[in-house]
């Protein structure tokens, strides 16, 4: 394996294509989050607008994301489940996939993104609770962050945030753990 610091550097970041969905499938497998398996497949699969996006090192998919649209806030996405292959764990490779999401998603004119994680990783990229206060869902709490693509894009907003059904039952079931 080359050095951890040259990787990332050596990193593509893309769009996820038809292809690529045996190794999604692979990924999901190898990760150690409970339920993980399949989410992004049933994800891509509904007629709701989802970007779906790989890092690719050398031919091989190391890592995936899915931004998915919320009912709700106007142009609103939900970031999950975000799945790295362990050897490349710690080497900067989700946070170049979270950012490379994030960027396509500002461009394509959504306003904004909520995510159920780690606020210590999370906020890495202006991700804060606060500015999930006014949704109604039930993952609300100290872990439930969101994220404005665009200035003000939450300002007084406050309602149900309703995510797609493989989502929420996703994210239900890593609540409880």
């Amino acid at each position: 394996m080359p050095e951890r610091k040259c990787i990332a550097g050596k990193v593509i970041y893309r769009s996820s294509i038809a292809g690529d969905l045996p190794a999604i499938a692979r990924l999901e497998t190898l990760s150690d989050v409970p339920d993980g398996s399949g989410l992004s497949e049933a994800l891509i699969a509904l007629p709701a607008d989802t970007l779906s996006f790989v890092a690719e090192l050398d031919g091989h998919i190391i890592g995936h994301t899915v931004l998915t649209a919320v009912a709700g806030p106007d142009r609103a996405l939900a970031l999950a489940p975000l799945v790295i292959l362990p050897a490349y764990r710690d080497m900067q490779i989700g946070t170049g996939l979270v950012r490379h999401a994030l960027n396509q998603a500002r461009a394509q004119g959504w306003k904004s993104v909520f995510v159920y994680g780690q606020p210590d990783y999370y906020c890495r990229f202006g991700f804060k609770s606060q500015l999930a206060d006014g949704a109604d869902s039930p993952l609300q709490g100290q872990r439930f962050l969101a994220l404005e693509l665009r200035k003000d894009a939450l300002f007084g907003w406050s309602g149900p945030a309703a995510y797609p059904e493989p989502y929420l039952k996703r994210m239900k079931s890593k609540a409880r753990n």
